[in-house]
């Protein structure tokens, strides 16, 4: 019997990685460690979720799972608004209804238990701080600025963005609803073009405002190439929105301009550093430059002058955007702001207050609510519609939200109108003011206005 003399020949690396891998060994104990570690923190995340959520309703805070609690009553408000609008909806169409109510509550859910988890607040503060002050970068929502200056994600891409009136940004905005959303509307010509239509059958004269946002008048703070830059920029499709609602008839009062030269004359910039709005100044200024416009297109009856008088106050504040960046409390990477206002007074000296009587409306966003709604920090009475009201010297109605200005107002408006106390009786003029970005962002669904009641 012969023996072979030739040696085994040497193993490749792949070979000796699949005896390894096949035979590697693992302790029973350690093995037990592992996968009772591994369930440990499968279990810890949602224990500790739970036990915020019960110390955030013991607070008197709402709690993520008022959204899915709360489901019912929402498909019942979902499916009476649908047999209000088409009494003979099919059962397809109420499936589909109620279904897009369930679908928007667990999205609600969902976004709640980001923004209110103990590990999320726990971590996000520390984290920002390393982005903000180290890096130089905002997050989701702010993009940081030169000279801590902050600015609405939005705000910037209005004006970097496509024009809003092409074709193919106008079908990709209607495609870009989520499954539980209304396609939105967005060309706001439509909407525009019918608002006018119904005022001017009541005999009211309508003023659209597109109130300019920060990044149109301050684009030199995102990018010093813009340093020399004089004129406001604009969306794309902007010039051709004005030529288009102006051959509607339709008046316009673009402030941008005004507030561009503000810039140039003042020592004060026009808008706040670390908020989306304006400072009191430029505010001032555009009530006074709409108190002229209107004086020339709008014939408006004699009043007896109310004797509205103005009283210097101060009001120090954070930033809404700084708010965005979620900081810890106590940060000074963006210090709070102070802003000098004209806070308007009756002749009694209590605070301005709308009236229902008069025979101009204002119906505003944001831009016209900051320095009047206490909530949002930056004092009361002292806003754009107060302001505009004490140039007049006359009383003004208002109807505002602070968002979403493309339809909220008009939405409201015309559940007060038709009726017995319809919101237009004896109305003038309707100044429409809404944040720029809208006509990018907005949803612009025509709402037709209820006829006014016979008299």
């Amino acid at each position: 019997m012969s023996t072979s003399t030739h040696p085994e020949s040497p193993l490749d690396r792949e070979h000796i990685a699949h005896i390894e891998v096949g035979n590697t060994n693992v302790s029973p104990g350690i093995a037990r460690s592992l996968v009772l570690w591994f369930l440990l923190m499968l279990a810890a995340l949602p224990s500790v979720e739970w036990v915020g959520a019960d110390d955030a309703e013991s607070r008197g805070a709402p709690s993520a799972w008022a959204h899915l609690s709360g489901l019912p009553e929402a498909m019942a408000d979902r499916l009476a608004a649908l047999h209000a609008g088409v009494p003979e909806a099919s059962h397809w169409t109420r499936i589909v209804t109620a279904n897009r109510a369930v679908l928007e509550a667990l999205s609600a859910f969902e976004t709640a238990l980001e923004d209110d988890s103990p590990v999320g607040r726990l971590l996000r503060p520390p984290t920002q701080v390393v982005l903000s002050g180290w890096l130089g970068v905002g997050n989701e929502r702010v993009y940081a600025g030169r000279d801590g200056w902050l600015f609405y994600r939005p705000d910037v891409e209005y004006i970097t963005g496509r024009g809003f009136l092409e074709p193919q940004q106008l079908e990709r905005r209607a495609r870009s609803a989520s499954e539980f959303e209304t396609v939105p509307q967005p060309d706001p010509r439509p909407a525009i073009r019918q608002f006018k239509r119904d005022l001017d059958a009541r005999g009211i004269k309508l003023v659209v405002m597109p109130t300019p946002v920060k990044s149109t008048v301050h684009p030199d703070r995102i990018a010093p190439a813009y340093h020399f830059e004089r004129a406001p920029l604009q969306n794309a499709s902007y010039a051709a929105f004005l030529d288009d609602i102006a051959r509607e008839g339709v008046l316009l009062f673009d402030p941008a301009s005004e507030v561009a030269r503000a810039r140039e004359e003042s020592s004060e910039p026009p808008y706040l550093a670390t908020d989306t709005h304006w400072r009191p100044e430029a505010m001032q200024r555009v009530a006074e430059a709409l108190t002229a416009f209107l004086a020339r297109h709008v014939t408006l009856p004699s009043v007896q002058p109310p004797g509205y008088r103005v009283e210097p106050r101060e009001a120090r504040q954070i930033g809404d955007t700084t708010a965005m960046l979620d900081l810890p409390a106590g940060q000074t990477l963006y210090p709070p702001e102070r802003v000098a206002l004209r806070f308007v007074v009756g002749p009694d000296g209590d605070p301005w207050r709308p009236s229902r009587d008069a025979d101009v409306l204002v119906l505003g966003d944001s831009f016209s609510n900051v320095y009047s709604l206490s909530t949002m920090g930056w004092g009361e009475s002292a806003g754009f519609i107060e302001q505009l009201s004490y140039v007049l010297q006359r009383p003004v109605d208002r109807i505002v939200q602070n968002d979403q200005g493309a339809q909220a107002t008009r939405v409201l408006l015309g559940r007060e109108t038709g009726g017995s106390s319809d919101r237009l009786a004896g109305k003038r003029v309707v100044v429409w003011q809404f944040a720029a970005r809208e006509l990018a962002f907005g949803n612009w669904t025509v709402i037709p206005l209820p006829p006014a009641a016979p008299r």
